[in-house]
């Protein structure tokens, strides 16, 4: 809304200033010696609010030609007063300023209280109510504002012998732009309403107390005459509105119309009519020179509208480059982020403390620790195979030995039978002491044969061997069950950490390089998207653009120049020649006097300023683009190296090691059929079966009570014999499973090579893998490191170029709002001229013709008084005061408020 408000108020101060230009330009000074001299041009400003009083008053004051004179002094009234141009100095003396001019014209600008010479007053009514201006706001229906202009500057004169009250003549210019939106059916009674489709311009004219200074209302109500001339002193202004609201109006009161009117050279009846029917051609020439203008101005507008598409062009233009901008420094801090993101990750994964180098340490170790059990296991492999080949052969020369007893399987139980038979025979139930004898010396025989066969340096060490076998053998089982849980603890499990470990590894490896790859095809793409095909474009549209431009201003601004002086130029001719016909001194003089209007009357463009071209840096972009195939080579290596070692790994722990597992729970099966020191255990019994059968021998008179002894202590000999089958069935099984330990130790034997030579393989493709990874750290760190600190440069860059195209948008809006606000002031320009040419034409047809025609009947006063309102003592030359002899003219401009609708 403040924005609107402030385009509005722009677009009125554009339509005040060219309504003083238009009616500033009417009356035009004769060229001369006079043209260096100081005069003075005062610019009177007057805020009012939307009823036409006055609040406050600033008065602009130009001394020209001040610089011909090193010291001038001047006459005013005004307060606050300050240098509004330059930096001269004054010096103060009551009302008396002396300026040091330092060869400059002088502007200087002040305050004042006093009353105006001229007023105007607005009165609004709806629908035939009067109302104020704020009562009205907001409101629909037919508006009718009347404009009542009021002169205060009376002056006392002398016409024809008498003095006479007269007004200094003032013409009052109304400016008002009302938005169709609002307003419609938009009439007024004095002046004219020009309707661009989207808004009205409305100008109407006044010259408050010119009829009355005339006489002009009474010698007409004379004659009965009802309709007069036409000098009106009010407008009225009538639309039908809705949701009423109205910018500031604009009032221009010039005070040196009739200067032009050369009354003193008319000296009789004729001169008269012959000098206002000069006038008169004067004035139509005046109009035929303001169409000239109104069509300058419409070639100007019609060309400054393709200037305009331009300009528009160039910020369409500007709005891409600025979007590609955008999206190129997004795409750059996407590129660093990930840059930086890539550093972290490398940190993180590659650095000292990076998981990844953590993992590969965690599986070096844990190949080290698999190699040393693995050398552990084939050494202990290696011995259990040799011992089981030894122990396998113990057992065969002990179940070789143990043949030899089988015998006692067989005497055992005839000495268990004797026994019971001598027994029998001395238990006081037999008869023949033969038997019994007999029965004695072959029990003890036999058991002292039993008992030195036992005891004899053969036997013994066959039963130690015995012993020890099976010791060993237990010893070899109880191995071989460590040997599997060894392989178990110290092959299989870190085999299996260590390949859970290298297959995240691997998982990683191949996650890097994907993210790698794809880094470097989007930064390829990012590159090639925002390179050189940006830049020449935007260089190459900015020039172009700057060359239409600069032609489009160049031509329409020429073209319009040229029309208009070619249009005024033939105006001053046609006055030439009627000047060079006329033999009457009056003509001539009212014809020069016109001519002389005209003289001072161009188009000129020289004080436009020429565009300036849009100035913008060549644009250059250029970007590092990432490599990663080294980075990428390396870590290929590296996963070459893991799935060689991935394959070696697998084939010992798919294959040897499962067959390795079987042949250990083969060995540790037959764990219990193996008998804890059998032979110490027969030699014991055999002796103490000995010992008795010595005694039976020895004491046959103890034979009584000793048999029965005896018969007890060979109860235990059906035991021996079957520890004896026991022990023979024994060897038997141990000899069905030599083939099987000697199988097992084979394979043992045979596959340990091999599997050094997998755990090798496995170090050797370790080494590989951390002598990789350390060159890929180091390749890594070094490249993503490069790329984090071409990071800050390119975000700088980035945002430079961001930046500089922000800007460049930024002026280009600047450039488009500037640029319609020059084609809305060219458009009111064309307005304005248009409005020229039809007051000029109203002006001649209703003012000129008329005034003619009225003076041809009431010439005698009309001519007197006319003189007088032309004279020096009835013409209102300054408002705040001038030095004495100082030529000056005054205009003064009257804004009042905005009436604004409540949202």
């Amino acid at each position: 809304m403040n924005r609107n408000r402030k385009l509005k108020n722009k677009m009125m101060t554009g339509l005040a200033v060219s309504m003083a230009a238009v009616m500033g330009a009417m009356p035009v000074y004769a060229a001369g010696e006079n043209d260096k001299e100081v005069s003075k041009e005062e610019t009177v400003y007057v805020n009012a609010d939307a009823a036409g009083r006055e609040k406050n008053v600033t008065v602009s004051n130009w001394l020209k030609n001040a610089g011909t004179k090193k010291a001038l002094k001047d006459q005013t009234d005004l307060k606050e007063i300050k240098n509004v141009k330059g930096d001269e100095t004054y010096t103060e003396n009551g009302n008396s300023l002396t300026w040091n001019t330092e060869g400059q014209d002088i502007y200087y600008q002040g305050k004042t209280g006093k009353d105006l010479p001229v007023s105007v007053n607005f009165t609004y009514y709806l629908d035939g109510k009067k109302m104020t201006p704020k009562e009205l706001a907001g409101k629909s229906g037919h508006l009718q504002i009347r404009i009542n202009y009021e002169n205060h500057a009376k002056k006392t004169v002398k016409v024809d012998g008498k003095e006479e009250t007269l007004y200094s003549p003032f013409v009052m210019m109304t400016g008002l732009i009302l938005p169709g939106e609002t307003f419609s059916n938009v009439v007024i009674d004095n002046g004219k309403v020009i309707s661009d489709g989207s808004r009205n311009i409305v100008l109407g004219i006044a010259m408050p107390g010119l009829k009355e200074s005339l006489g002009l209302d009474k010698a007409l109500n004379k004659d009965g005459d009802s309709e007069g001339i036409h000098l009106p002193e009010s407008l009225e202004v009538s639309a039908d509105v809705k949701n009423f609201s109205m910018d500031p109006t604009f009032t221009i009161a010039l005070t040196d119309v009739m200067k032009e009117l050369n009354t003193e050279n008319i000296t009789d009846m004729d001169k008269l009519k012959d000098s206002l029917n000069e006038l008169e051609d004067a004035a139509l020439k005046l109009v035929d020179g303001s169409s000239d203008i109104s069509k300058g101005a419409d070639t100007l507008d019609d060309k400054y509208k393709e200037f305009d598409d331009g300009v528009n062009t160039l910020k369409s233009g500007i709005e891409t480059l600025n979007s590609g901008a955008a999206q190129l420094a997004d795409g750059i801090g996407s590129y660093t982020d990930g840059a930086d993101q890539l550093n972290d990750g490398i940190q993180t994964y590659l650095g000292s403390s990076g998981v990844l180098t953590g993992k590969v340490t965690e599986y070096v170790n844990g190949v080290s620790t698999v190699v040393n059990g693995v050398k552990q296991y084939t050494d202990g492999a290696v011995q259990l195979a040799d011992g089981t080949a030894a122990y396998i052969s113990g057992e065969k020369q002990l179940a070789a030995g143990a043949e030899g007893l089988r015998p006692l399987v067989t005497g055992l139980t005839e000495i268990k039978d004797a026994v019971k038979q001598l027994n029998s025979a001395l238990d006081g139930k037999g008869s023949t002491t033969d038997d019994i004898r007999l029965a004695a010396d072959t029990l003890a025989s036999g058991t002292q044969q039993l008992k030195d066969t036992l005891d004899s340096a053969d036997i013994n060490e066959m039963m130690e061997l015995i012993d020890q076998m099976t010791g060993t053998g237990q010893e070899l089982i109880e191995e071989a069950e460590g040997l599997s849980s060894a392989m178990q603890e110290k092959i299989a499990v870190p085999v299996s950490k260590m390949m859970a470990a290298g297959k995240s590894l691997k998982s990683g490896l191949g996650s890097l390089q994907t993210y790698l790859t794809t880094l470097q095809t989007k930064t390829s793409e990012a590159v090639a998207l925002a390179g050189q095909t940006m830049t020449d474009n935007v260089n190459s549209s900015i020039a172009q653009k700057n060359d239409q431009l600069r032609s489009a201003a160049q031509n329409a601004a020429q073209n319009a120049e040229d029309t208009a002086n070619a249009r005024l130029q033939a105006a001053r001719d046609t006055l030439d020649e009627q000047i060079a016909a006329a033999d009457d001194e009056a003509v001539k003089s009212a014809l020069t006097a016109a001519k002389n209007q005209l003289g001072s009357v161009s188009v000129s463009v020289e004080n436009v300023e020429e565009l300036q071209p849009v100035q913008a840096p060549a644009v250059e972009v250029e970007i590092p683009v990432f490599d990663p195939s080294e980075i990428l080579n390396a870590m290929g290596e590296m996963t070459d190296a893991y799935q060689t070692v991935e394959a070696a790994v697998s084939e010992l722990c798919g294959s040897e090691l499962p067959l390795i597992q079987e042949k250990l729970a083969g060995i540790v099966s037959i764990k219990d059929q193996i008998p804890t020191a059998p032979m110490q255990t027969l030699k014991e019994n055999v002796s103490v079966l000995n010992t008795g059968m010595q005694q039976l021998k020895g004491g046959i008179g103890k034979l009584s009570g000793s048999v029965e002894l005896l018969d007890q202590n060979t109860s235990t000999l059906p035991q021996a014999s079957k520890g004896i089958q026991t022990l023979l069935d024994g060897f038997q099984a141990l000899g069905g499973a030599d083939k099987q330990l000697l199988d097992g130790a084979a394979e043992l034997k045979r596959n340990a090579p091999i599997l050094v030579q997998g755990v090798q393989t496995l170090q050797g493709g370790t080494s590989q893998l951390s002598s990789g990874l350390d060159q890929l750290s180091t390749e890594l760190s070094f490249g993503a490191a490069a790329l984090s600190a071409n990071s800050s440069t390119l975000r700088e860059g980035a945002s430079s170029l961001t930046s500089g195209t922000d800007e460049l948008l930024m002026g280009s809006n600047t450039l488009q709002n500037a640029s319609g606000q020059v084609q809305d002031g060219i458009s009111q320009l064309k307005d304005g001229a248009k409005t020229l040419k039809d007051g000029m034409k109203e002006f001649d047809e209703k003012g000129t013709k008329k005034m003619k025609d009225t003076i041809e009947v009431e010439v005698g006063d009309v001519l007197d008084r006319l003189k007088a309102l032309n004279s020096e003592n009835c013409t209102y030359d300054t408002f705040s005061g001038k030095a004495d002899n100082m030529n000056s003219n005054v205009k003064f401009i009257i804004e009042t408020d905005a009436i604004e609708a409540e949202e």
